[in-house]
């Protein structure tokens, strides 16, 4: 099959400003690129991008779609935004690298997932993470205690399976259970894995708010045990005591590049965090695996822990609990009692449910965002989009791409914007022949309104659509149609790096 974009502007994903070009695509690849009106002879398919930008399929850095893109294959949540790979099983949680099920789907590790990917072509193409909390759940469950020698080298082995099987490195969620329970000689030696490979080792920090800097020397000591390849998971300072801390975080982080350390970081372009709301609970009350269990089943404890709540870091009244749609403050003044007393109630019901937490300095954001080495990643679920119950959430999911394209594109220009969503990642994972528009390279491919492209996603299910991509082609083949909006075409891939 061959197919020619015509008319528009091709930003490759180098960097390189944009020009005006034509593209000539055979079967799953790019054949050439040429000069507008180059490629006269017949193609069965032919994608008019007059006033529209093309760039390669963007890489989303972080992404959790391991489970729900079994479910929803067509992944409209990420295509719509232009996203051709995902990058799965960040902050320490790859349900592909264990044993584990969706429905009657079954798998036991990273090479029998990847065969139920292809048996159901998903829409965009996968790369793979090995998750710590993963596999540290498999071998000790979630017990609060420190791994043995005989612990230690179980996990060795699944995650050299892991490796083995394509995954491109490991992640830790080290605010998570049970990764909160390792210490640094456990990281330390299962880092050693890595060691003499590419293998990428992304974190979740041990904090991202007072202890910012000591646990992003952590992670450069964990890197330096391994591979000396560090991605910085959504990296950002939390909590107004620590805006200041920008300026050592980014310094440190160029001081550790300067000295040979392989460093990046991805972010998402929204103040508001999201995670389970059981983190609103601080010490000792953030270790307890069963905190709804307990504030069931004792009138004291729970009034201990509203009370100690009035000292939790986060921002009770302006967390949102996604799945409600409403904030505590909110459901404090429904329910008539103190907003601590609401979060209480809220934490017996479920700790698990999803939050968003205003936590972060727009200012640093913007700062963040305009350091060279920072991609694009969402830290989002994969939605369908066409499900009215299922709308909400944290607007990261829908919105990430066309709000990063937006203030990138702004400060730094239209180029850098692209290429940190596309040849960026795909330099840090090594992910083959993507994220550039060359000869010889897959023909995962966006073609968008530049000046459209936009998402207004809010946390209460308003506005689930980003806006002004035409086109999403995955493989060489059209994923993405705006005149067709309900058709989607699933042509992903898994994978496998080496």
């Amino acid at each position: 099959m061959r197919t020619i974009i015509k008319n528009g502007l091709v930003c490759d994903g180098s960097g390189g400003q944009p020009r005006r070009q034509d593209i000539l695509i055979e079967r799953e690849r790019i054949a050439a690129l040429g000069e507008p009106g180059a490629f006269q002879d017949n193609a069965d398919h032919v994608i008019d991008a007059a006033g529209k930008l093309v760039t390669p399929g963007f890489i989303d850095a972080h992404s959790h779609g391991d489970t729900r893109k079994l479910r929803f294959p067509e992944n409209r949540s990420k295509l719509l935004q232009g996203v051709t790979t995902e990058v799965d099983g960040n902050c320490g949680h790859s349900a592909s690298c264990v044993p584990g099920e969706v429905g009657e789907m079954r798998w036991n590790g990273l090479d029998e997932y990847a065969g139920i990917l292809e048996r159901l072509s998903v829409s965009t193409n996968t790369v793979a993470l090995c998750g710590h909390n993963s596999i540290r759940r498999a071998v000790m469950g979630n017990r609060d205690a420190r791994a043995t020698r005989d612990d230690i080298q179980a996990m060795r082995r699944l995650m050299a399976k892991a490796f083995d099987a394509g995954a491109a490195g490991w992640t830790t969620g080290l605010t998570y259970f049970p990764g909160k329970f390792s210490d640094t000689a456990e990281l330390l030696e299962l880092s050693s894995v890595a060691k003499g490979t590419e293998k990428v080792y992304a974190t979740h920090m041990r904090s991202e708010g007072n202890l910012l800097l000591e646990a992003l020397q952590e992670a450069f000591d964990i890197a330096r045990a391994g591979s000396g390849k560090l991605e910085v998971s959504h990296i950002k300072t939390m909590f107004p005591q620590n805006f200041h801390k920008v300026t050592p975080l980014l310094q440190d982080i160029r001081d550790a590049r300067q000295s040979g350390l392989d460093v990046h970081a991805d972010r998402y372009p929204y103040v508001y965090t999201s995670t389970r709301l059981g983190q609103v609970l601080p010490p000792p009350y953030n270790a307890d695996v069963d905190i709804s269990g307990k504030l069931r089943g004792s009138a004291g404890f729970q009034e201990e822990v509203a009370e100690a709540l009035k000292h939790s870091e986060r921002d009770l009244k302006t967390t949102i609990l996604t799945g409600k749609k409403k904030t505590l403050a909110e459901i404090a003044a429904e329910k008539g009692v103190s907003v601590e007393w609401a979060c209480t109630l809220e934490l017996l019901e479920n700790a698990e449910q999803v939050a968003a937490f205003l936590s972060c300095s727009q200012d640093n954001l913007v700062t963040i965002l305009s350091q060279p080495w920072v991609c694009a990643g969402s830290d989002g679920i994969s939605m369908p989009l066409d499900n009215p119950g299922d709308a909400g959430g944290h607007p990261r999911a829908v919105g990430t791409f066309p709000r990063f394209f937006r203030i990138v594109g702004e400060r730094c220009g239209v180029a850098e914007a692209v290429r940190r969503m596309t040849s960026l990642p795909a330099s840090i994972f090594r992910i083959p022949q993507r994220g550039l528009l060359k000869a010889g390279y897959i023909a995962d491919i966006a073609v968008f309104d530049g000046d459209r492209f936009s998402s207004e996603a809010g946390f209460r299910g308003e506005s689930p659509m980003p806006v002004g991509m035409q086109c999403v082609l995955v493989g060489g083949n059209v994923a993405w149609d705006a005149s067709q909006p309900g058709k989607v075409g699933r042509f992903g891939k898994f994978i496998p790096i080496d």
